[in-house]
């Protein structure tokens, strides 16, 4: 009998990681590995390090992938992570950029001690990664340690370097196995794109392999495809010479040497790719402010308004649920009344020519003297006061119905194009009401943890670290404080952090992924979430006249506008007050995102338009491009 797997190894990692739902920690290699991400590229083995990493990338095979689990799609799911031998990190930081992943590691960990945790396991998918290298000799493993994985569980097997481990382990019982040739850093970020979709593989093998319960032959490998999931990647894998996206760095620090903003999250993704992930600059101007990080999360304003709203309102039009031919009164006459606000047609309110006021500044009128009104306000959460608008500030509930009867007590104004957050007040009343709960909660639900987007929430507090928050405005004339962690528009703030039009916290990754499911035309990891001839539909220009499609923001007909002049005339996406920029082109398959807080800590400041920074990012882009 194969001896205890106590007595085998000299280090044994064990990760695990059950979607949290308060839990957001940094990977200890955020874009592992850190060189082949940089702008200013490395050789490795005389090699251009891209070379590499697509040698690498067509060498892995997958040699069993029962009921075609891989690529996984659906990441509504707990999984843990088992890893055995070497250095374990690039792949569990690969594992981490795509699902939640808390790291233990515990070398001392004895057999009998992960058999208890195995019975216990509650886990959908165990990633179990072997990595055999020199400095590891792998020579036996106790093959019982297996039959203690719960059925409930799918395993998905990694081998990292020396394929004869394989022999040590009985692959029956595991539902997906990779082998990757070597255990370097590299091989391990690929396999774990491999397993989320980023890539796909075609690799067969070369060679024999067994394992204890199996063979695999020579030419044995299972090919897949990439899900619509972006790809980890660098500007060289697509032929763009880095050099040519310097200019993204020096107008980035630009913005924050002149005061722009105190730093920024800037994405780009060409062709399915991301090519450019990288932070600038400090959460604040304090002094003591941390580092922008990845896993950092920015306020996107009315980013919101085609991240949340709109991308729920082609999802319910896609199922029936919603109509942009319809008018308000057939969804909410108990809102609009009898009066004129019943008769406004969607599809106008939402290009932005209903006639709507552009702003009413809600606000104001529960201030008397600068001071809070106490009929209005409370300092504490009690009933009749649950709906938090900041730090020690709670509104009366039944406020939310004032704000709805001073939009009908306003002015409708002609049918022509101006911009008005209102509408979005209108769309949220009604979403709610056709998928029966608030739109935060069901898009979690349905749509936003189904795609791994772990990095996009309403109520940040509620899901992140106040460290990874980024603060907005030191806001003197509503709320009394420095806002941090909750969201900086105030109406949005009066509605208890949900909106319509404001309220999302994201990250640019996340954010980009919500661009790619609109490139994608509503597909994305194998789901659909709303149709191809609803994309095309939302996305167009409504009006001649008005350059605005169904929620989306377009470029001017003469190009340019709120993005670069040389995107495309297909192109669309929002920008957001507190400095927020996404943007997606379908014909050069473009994806942009800028997150910055440059109402920090002033409103007032308004550099970064002045200075043109986001267009001018985008300039650079387009240019590397042509």
């Amino acid at each position: 009998m194969i001896r205890s797997i106590a007595l085998l190894f000299s280090g044994l990692f064990f990760a695990f990681c059950m979607n949290p739902s308060k839990r957001n920690l940094a990977p200890v290699f955020p874009d592992a590995p850190k060189t082949w991400y940089s702008a200013e590229f490395k050789s490795l083995n005389g090699k251009p390090v891209h070379e590499q990493a697509l040698a690498y990338e067509k060498s892995i095979s997958l040699i069993e992938n029962k009921n075609n689990l891989l690529p996984l799609g659906n990441l509504d799911l707990k999984s843990a992570h088992i890893s055995v031998g070497g250095n374990p990190t690039p792949f569990h930081n690969g594992l981490d950029r795509f699902i939640s992943n808390d790291q233990l590691l515990r070398p001392s960990l004895h057999g009998h001690e992960l058999k208890e945790w195995l019975k216990q396991s509650n886990h959908q998918v165990l990633f179990l990664s072997i990595h055999a290298t020199n400095e590891t000799k792998i020579d036996s493993l106790d093959a019982a340690i297996f039959n203690e994985i719960p059925h409930h569980s799918k395993v998905i097997l990694c081998v990292f370097g020396d394929s004869s481990i394989l022999s040590k382990i009985p692959t029956k019982r595991m539902d997906a196995v990779i082998w990757a040739k070597e255990n370097h850093e590299i091989a391990q970020e690929r396999v774990s794109q491999l397993i989320f979709g980023g890539i796909g593989t075609t690799a067969v093998l070369k060679e024999k392999l067994s394992s204890l319960d199996q063979e695999f032959a020579v030419g044995t490998g299972i090919k897949t495809i990439p899900n619509g999931r972006l790809k980890f990647s660098c500007p060289e894998e697509i032929g763009i010479d880095s050099k040519k996206l310097a200019g993204i760095d020096l107008i980035a620090n630009e913005g924050i040497e002149k005061g722009a903003y105190p730093g920024c999250q800037i994405l780009v993704a060409v062709n399915d790719q991301i090519i450019w992930r990288k932070c600038y600059g400090k959460q604040s101007y304090d002094a003591k402010a941390e580092n922008v990080q990845h896993n950092d999360v920015y306020d996107i304003a009315s980013v919101t308004k085609i991240a949340a709203s709109t991308l729920l309102a082609m999802h319910l039009q896609t199922k029936g649920k919603y109509s942009l031919d319809k008018k308000l009164k057939e969804y909410i006459p108990e809102v609009t009344g009898n009066g004129p606000f019943g008769d406004i047609l969607i599809k106008d309110m939402m290009a932005h020519q209903s006639g709507l006021t552009p702003f009413i500044p809600f606000y104001k009128r529960t201030m008397q003297n600068g001071v809070w009104n106490p009929t209005i306000y409370s300092e504490t959460k009690k009933p009749g006061f649950e709906q938090q608008v900041a730090n020690g500030l709670y509104i009366k509930n039944s406020f939310t119905d004032s704000m709805y009867a001073q939009i009908l007590k306003s002015t409708l104004g002609p049918k022509k194009y101006e911009y008005s957050d209102l509408c979005y007040y209108f769309t949220q009343k009604i979403l709610e009401k056709q998928i029966g709960q608030k739109q935060h909660i069901y898009l979690e639900e349905q749509i936003y943890r189904p795609m791994g987007l772990r990095h996009l929430r309403y109520l940040p507090l509620e899901h992140f670290d106040k460290a990874h928050i980024i603060p907005t405005e030191n806001d003197q004339a509503f709320r009394k404080q420095l806002l941090h962690g909750f969201v900086h528009d105030p109406g949005a703030a009066m509605l208890g952090g949900v909106a319509g039009h404001a309220g999302l916290f994201a990250n640019v990754t996340d954010l980009a992924s919500i661009m790619q499911l609109f490139l994608n035309k509503g597909k994305y990891a194998g789901m659909e979430f709303f149709s191809e001839s609803v994309c095309n539909l939302y996305t167009k220009q409504q009006f001649p006249g008005n350059k605005r499609g169904a929620g989306f923001d377009r470029p001017n007909a003469s190009g340019g506008g709120t993005c670069d002049e040389l995107a495309s005339q297909q192109s669309f996406g929002h920008s957001g007050f507190t400095g927020a920029l996404a943007w997606a082109d379908p014909k050069q398959k473009v994806i942009f995102i800028f997150l910055s807080n440059r109402v920090n800590p002033s409103q007032d400041n308004w550099k970064i338009r002045d200075l043109s920074i986001r267009t001018r990012i985008q300039h650079v882009i387009y240019q590397a491009l042509q």
